[in-house]
């Protein structure tokens, strides 16, 4: 299996402890559209031991400009059944659980708890922050990732060490819209929030926790702005937890 991954390994912060780190976790991918399908692979190819793909969605032809683990084959087909297929082909070595299913308050605890961290990939308002506060509320660390034609943001939580979704956009939720997605862009997000996901696991720092990132492909340039905890926010309490 070192073969396989022998160029990573390479890398100083990895190593073999590295690589096993990666084979021994287990990472949740909630939205297997375009930064979703971007992700896992990413996460397949770095060798993490256990994916799981929940979106309850099917792949259309308006999909297939950024979401490239879908064929037109799979047109019609269920996008978690299509990406697992894919993963499965693709690396052999990881065990793949596509959960047919959208996340919502009364299924969020029981799947989200069975995963080290999570990568969320989805454009409703309404489910990141039903992600948001079951991840502080089991403490579990997420990555988030938005696009909006050639713009795109992404943030790391880790739940009372940093502020939540909540202290940086409130409570009140937008109403829903459909958003443009180029796949370049899309494919950039994706890969910074990848990069996250691996840093989190080989215990390195992550230079998004706390902090949003801001790239606009327009000028071909990256902003981070620092979060601030919210004063009584209703999810994290807006305050660092006591060492």
């Amino acid at each position: 299996m070192s073969d396989r991954y022998s160029r990573q390994i390479m890398i100083p912060e990895f190593g073999e402890d590295g690589q096993q780190k990666l084979h021994d976790a287990s990472v949740l991918v909630i939205g297997a559209g375009g930064l979703g399908t971007t992700l896992i692979y990413h996460l397949a190819a770095a060798g993490i031991g256990t994916l799981g793909i929940a979106d309850n969605d099917i792949v259309s032809l308006s999909n297939l400009n950024r979401q490239y683990i879908h064929f037109e084959d799979d047109l019609g087909s269920l996008k978690v059944v299509s990406a697992a297929e894919k993963v499965r082909k693709f690396n052999s070595n990881i065990q793949v659980f596509p959960l047919a299913t959208a996340i919502s308050k009364d299924n969020v605890t029981e799947i989200i708890s069975q995963y080290d961290i999570v990568a969320l990939a989805v454009d409703n308002a309404q489910a990141r922050m039903i992600v948001n506060e079951a991840c502080v509320n089991l403490g579990i660390p997420f990555v988030d990732g938005g696009i909006n034609g050639f713009v795109g943001t992404s943030v790391f939580i880790n739940p009372h060490e940093t502020p939540c979704l909540a202290c940086l956009y409130g409570t009140e939720l937008p109403p829903e819209e459909r958003f443009s997605s180029l796949s370049p862009v899309v494919g950039t997000i994706a890969s910074i929030e990848a990069t996250s996901v691996i840093q989190y696991i080989l215990g390195l720092d992550v230079p998004l926790a706390g902090e949003l990132l801001y790239y606009d492909a327009h000028t071909a340039e990256f902003e981070r702005l620092p979060m601030k905890f919210k004063k009584n926010c209703p999810i994290c309490g807006g305050k660092r937890a006591n060492k």
